[in-house]
């Protein structure tokens, strides 16, 4: 009969000792505290974009015994937002107790802010031109003749609506003052807006061509006939040559040759006037004839005396 006694005893024991336990929680002390906390997106679908100013922190204040709340750091604490299967567009989202992860024995009283809006976009890729930026100017009497990227363009990505307004990309700008030769140079590829970003590669090699200043010239010439005999109107047309100043001082009249081919000629026709330049003119090219084309009139030929 001393068992069920022993049993009771010991259950009785058990339950003063709770109820003393339950007494010195309850009258034991406690302590707030305020925390920045950080938030934690977790489950961000692929496939979307964060936009706007994304709420990196929220303010959280947490009740706890002294002890504990001396001890509580940064990083202990963060508010968890599951976005498992969101999708496009606006997103409200309560915070609650439940939202924080916080340590045993701590309390979250309150949340600023308890409401978080995200807005959420279509990920969106895109290929843009790259637009290569000089600085400076070249030497004197010097011009840049061509500016390419290698590669000429590169693929973005980002938020489905920003991406859309983006027609190029831009590089470093490379210096070409005072220069009399070709520059290159590799440099960094960007982008205005912060919130894209580039796939793939982010620097590009840039080639600025450098040449003499090249200018035009003009020459009013008449019209030469090969393969007949025909009479052309206008009977002079002008010539535009271009390249470089120093060239184009010492291309004489006389070298420069418009002429009309009347070979397959019957009657009255429009032809085009092919310009001719003499050799010795490297670096200078024809730029055109004006008018293109003139009326040429077959002429017979005058028959020999016998």
């Amino acid at each position: 009969m001393r068992a069920p006694l022993n049993d009771l005893a010991l259950k009785g024991a058990s339950l003063g000792l709770a109820t003393l336990l339950w007494f010195a929680i309850a009258a034991e002390k406690t302590s707030e505290m305020g925390l920045a906390v950080r938030v934690e997106l977790q489950n961000f679908p692929r496939d979307l974009e964060l936009m706007g100013d994304p709420v990196n922190a929220v303010e959280v204040r947490l009740r706890a015994s002294p002890g504990v709340i001396q001890q509580l750091g940064p990083g202990e604490i963060s508010a968890q937002l599951d976005l498992q299967g969101a999708g496009e567009g606006e997103r409200i989202v309560h915070l609650t107790a439940e939202s924080i992860r916080a340590p045993f024995g701590v309390t979250v009283v309150k949340i600023t802010p308890s409401i978080i809006t995200l807005n959420l976009e279509r990920t969106l890729q895109k290929v843009v031109p790259i637009h290569p930026r000089l600085l400076g100017r070249p030497a004197a009497g010097y011009e840049v003749a061509q500016l390419v990227s290698e590669p000429s363009d590169v693929r973005i990505a980002g938020p489905r609506s920003r991406v859309q307004e983006v027609e190029s990309a831009f590089t470093e700008p490379i210096s070409v003052d005072a220069a009399e030769n070709t520059v290159e140079a590799s440099v960094n590829i960007g982008i205005e807006d912060p919130l894209l970003r580039i796939q793939g590669s982010p620097r590009a090699k840039v080639t600025a061509r450098i040449r003499e200043v090249h200018q035009k010239k003009a020459f009013e010439v008449a019209v030469g006939v090969r393969g007949g005999a025909a009479a052309v109107r206008p009977a002079a047309v002008k010539v535009v040559l271009t390249g470089p100043a120093g060239l184009l001082k010492r291309v004489p009249l006389g070298d420069v040759r418009p002429y009309v081919d009347v070979s397959n000629l019957s009657g009255t026709e429009r032809l085009p006037v092919v310009v001719e330049l003499a050799p010795g003119h490297a670096g200078v090219t024809v730029e055109g004839a004006d008018p293109p084309e003139v009326t040429v009139r077959a002429v017979a030929a005058a028959r020999k005396k016998g």
